[in-house]
């Protein structure tokens, strides 16, 4: 063999012997890693040796399990064989307020039904219906609403008319209502939806059952409405432009206008017009999951010639979705203007916790349409809430007049 071949032959058996197989070979018969990919290998395999499984807590598993009931849908969205517990749903000063409710159609798109009793612990009375064709878990684009109720209020604040009521003029009246309300919307496009309605209702203004009635403060006369009853035709149109997200919530901002016609049918006394416009505005703080919230709205009530409104009618302001520093019904006039900001966040899976300021004022003349002399008010407030939205709310507010608690469902706006 010549030098040449010796020396070709003996950088083969080398390349053979520093080749991976070889090498693995060696490994396994010496135990000595031989590449970086056994060294790897070898420490990871020591590592997962020393790993111990994750224990969960008592306290976590709790958690956990209360997660997986899906306690707000389940309990107030579905209920039990379409029977679930109502929460609220009556002014303020009515006391605590419960009832039971019955839904019929959650996993039917053809049509829903719904009804609620509700009673209180000072003995206000609500029952109510609704028909939906279809139901709200259709994509239809139209839907009809047809609803009936009945109420009995039997001791809603009166401060009296105006800005400038003094808060120790509190008194009472009872409120007895029939009403028949039919709502035809439509959805034109992802962002543009406008409605009509109209209906039937039946009022009674009359003393209170608690406390200081409105005929031993006020003089009845100058009350427009009270000790009388009157049937009423109303009909109206609603035009929402809703800019907002498809992501929940939803961040955007939110236009609405609406009018409404009220008809005097016996004492041809109190026809009057309503006209109302709202913004809102949703601003997403970093993440979803913070959210600024902004409102504003301006109504009008003003009778036709010879007419007056009849002060259950007028909007008010105060209680737990106006200003909430201040009772319900505090403030009431033909006109008002009303201004919210929340800042919400979720703390906990189905609860959020939310900071707020209300403003706002009523009055009588056009020309006081201003920021002056507004009543304000602070406060926090948690709400727990399914898939389906907000089910509880709880508020506490501060005014210059008092420090308010409200507790009651649905989304303050």
């Amino acid at each position: 063999m010549t030098r040449l071949s010796r020396y070709i032959v003996s950088a083969g058996l080398v390349g053979v012997l520093a080749s991976p197989a070889v090498a693995s070979a060696q490994n396994q018969t010496t135990g000595t890693p031989a590449t970086r990919q056994d060294i790897l290998r070898l420490k990871r395999a020591e590592k997962a040796e020393l790993l111990e499984s994750y224990i969960v807590s008592p306290a976590e598993s709790r958690v956990q399990a209360f997660e997986k009931m899906n306690f707000p849908a389940n309990v107030f969205q579905r209920g039990w064989r379409q029977l679930r517990p109502v929460i609220g749903g009556m002014p303020s000063g009515s006391g605590f307020v419960g009832g039971i409710g019955y839904h019929n159609g959650l996993d039917n798109e053809a049509l829903e039904f719904e009804a609620a009793a509700r009673v209180s612990s000072r003995l206000f009375t609500s029952y109510d219906a609704q028909l939906r064709v279809p139901a709200a878990s259709s994509e239809s684009p139209v839907r009809l609403q047809v609803g009936v109720r009945n109420s009995d209020f039997r001791g809603l604040r009166f401060f009296g008319i105006g800005p400038d009521t003094p808060s120790n003029d509190r008194t009472t009246y009872q409120l007895l209502e029939n009403a028949l309300d039919v709502d035809l919307s439509a959805e034109a496009g992802r962002f543009l939806s406008f409605g009509v309605h109209a209906g039937w209702l039946g009022a009674e203004a009359d003393s209170g059952l608690f406390g200081t009635s409105l005929e031993e403060r006020f003089d009845p006369a100058s009350v427009n409405g009270f000790d009388m009853s009157t049937n009423y035709a109303h009909y109206g149109a609603e035009v929402v432009l809703d800019l907002r997200d498809l992501t929940e919530p939803g961040a955007g901002v939110v236009l609405r206008g609406e009018v409404t016609e009220y008809d005097d049918l016996e004492l041809e006394r109190f026809d009057f017009t309503r006209v109302a416009a709202e913004v809102q505005l949703y601003v997403p703080l970093g993440v979803r999951s913070r959210m600024l919230a902004l409102r504003a709205r301006t109504s009008r009530s003003a009778g036709d010639a010879g007419s007056v409104v009849p002060f259950y009618l007028m909007e008010t302001l105060g209680g737990g979705s106006t200003i909430r520093g201040f009772r319900e019904f505090r403030f009431r006039d033909r006109q008002t203007l009303l201004l919210n900001a929340e800042y919400r966040w979720e703390i906990w899976t189905y609860l959020d916790l939310a900071v707020f300021a209300d403003a706002g004022k009523v009055f009588s003349d056009s020309s006081d349409l201003d920021l002056h002399g507004l009543e304000t008010a602070i406060g926090f407030g948690l709400r727990g809430h399914g898939p389906a939205g907000t089910v509880l709310r709880f508020d506490l507010a501060r005014s210059e007049e008092a420090i308010k608690v409200h507790i009651g469902g649905g989304p303050s706006f």
